[in-house]
């Protein structure tokens, strides 16, 4: 039998967690105003984020200023796109609203393509350009 690599568990599960993370959004952002959802979603970060440093062992806080900087500028690029998607999500409609900010990818991989110079195969191209066709079509 094959064996599932561990990339894949991780990264479908990271699917489904996004996808409970927009669908509790609307949920909440039908009954409190996005402002106010975004913070008790960032005080559940920092609940989260508590519980795995105390529960790591041999936690690091080393690493070289570049390592530091770009993973700062996740925190930042995170918290500004969650405070974004739900004000989205407060007046639009979830499926145009988690079509749209979905498209997340296609940033990453041409950003990955022109400055990491990773390939891109024919297929993934395809698969890129159904996703925008897709989005655009689910956003009607």
């Amino acid at each position: 039998m094959a064996q599932i690599p561990n990339w894949l568990i991780f990264a479908l599960t990271c699917s489904l967690l996004y996808g409970l993370w927009g669908f509790f959004s609307k949920l909440a952002t039908q009954s409190i105003d996005y402002k106010t959802a975004f913070i008790y979603e960032a005080i559940g970060a920092i609940i989260t984020t508590a519980l795995i440093i105390f529960s790591s062992k041999n936690l690091s806080f080393q690493g070289n200023s570049a390592g530091i900087v770009f993973a700062l500028l996740v925190g930042v690029c995170g918290t500004v796109a969650s405070l974004l998607f739900l004000k989205a999500i407060e007046s639009g409609p979830v499926v145009s609203t988690v079509s749209i900010t979905s498209l997340y990818p296609v940033v990453t991989v041409f950003l990955s393509y022109f400055f990491l110079k990773e390939a891109i195969t024919i297929p993934q191209t395809i698969a890129l350009v159904l996703a925008i066709i897709a989005v655009i079509l689910s956003s009607y």
